[in-house]
């Protein structure tokens, strides 16, 4: 009775913490504004330079709509499995920079959330400071990867997103157990350092238990990979060195308000101050 009190107990607090999350991270980012000097100032703003061209021309040639899905998989994308896919996308210049940005801020500032329930070691763009650049980097590049790659789930658009780093490092946060992720694609940026281990592994999608599908992929530094969100996947054990990682979860409210991904019901609202769940009540 003892441990079911405790876990009862451990469910309310993840229950509050939850309802009050918004409004925590609004003090977080107000916080950080006010007592956060950034070394390098320039990484906050989103700039073009800061990507490989090739990464670039796909998104321009997404957005164009003059070839069909193949054959822009063909030309620009490496395919580790079912909708998984990566690119060389972000310049070795930009990944230092924000490494050491990261590394900076979580050395001054204390006063920040958990990115989810499975890491720790993290940081949400919003208390960062790199909420406009995420907007922008989806608004321009994103999206329209997402409209051509996987229409099913950008539905009428891409309305909302959560978006946070993630570092894994010896005597931190060091593998990431099997899930699937709050969203309708996955945006997974690598942005350093040395490591090695933490490779990503894949199986089917949630709801399709019945197919046997496995693949691995290793996180290359400056390479993004991204798939449909609701593919099955975990991180393997961090041998040596430290990752860091920026991901968005973009979410579609188009097709979330038909059925929540995670309890798989409609979905029961609540207010929210800012982008919340992605959810939003029918016009």
């Amino acid at each position: 009775m003892e441990d079911r009190g405790k876990v009862l107990d451990s469910v309310k607090s993840e229950v509050q913490r939850r309802l009050n999350l918004d409004e925590t991270i609004a003090k977080n980012t107000e916080h950080a504004k006010k007592n956060y000097q950034p070394l390098q100032p320039q990484i906050f703003s989103y700039k073009r330079d800061w990507f490989e061209p090739k990464f670039l021309e796909f998104a321009q040639v997404c957005d164009d709509g003059l070839l069909n899905q193949s054959q822009i998989i063909q030309r620009y994308l490496d395919t580790i499995g079912t909708e998984i896919y990566t690119i060389k996308a972000l310049k070795p210049d930009f990944c230092a920079k924000m490494v050491r940005e990261l590394d900076n801020f979580n050395d001054n500032i204390l006063q920040r959330s958990r990115p989810n329930t499975m890491n720790s070691s993290g940081l949400i763009v919003e208390e960062f400071g790199l909420l406009d650049f995420v907007n922008q980097m989806i608004s321009e590049l994103l999206a329209p990867i997402s409209k051509i790659l996987f229409p099913e789930w950008y539905g009428s658009g891409i309305d909302s997103h959560k978006s946070f780093s993630l570092m894994y490092a010896l005597g931190k946060d060091t593998e990431l157990a099997y899930h699937y992720d709050n969203a309708e694609i996955t945006f997974n940026f690598c942005l350093g350092n040395t490591f090695s281990g933490a490779e990503v592994y894949f199986t089917h999608m949630t709801g399709e238990e019945d197919k046997q599908e496995y693949w691995e992929a290793d996180h290359v530094p400056g390479v993004v990979m991204f798939h449909r969100a609701r593919h099955l996947h975990g991180t393997l054990p961090l041998l040596s060195g430290s990752r860091y990682n920026l991901l968005t979860w973009l979410r579609s409210s188009s097709v979330r308000n038909k059925l929540c991904p995670m309890c798989k019901s409609p979905p029961k609202l609540i207010p929210s101050l800012h982008m919340g769940d992605g959810f939003t009540v029918p016009s």
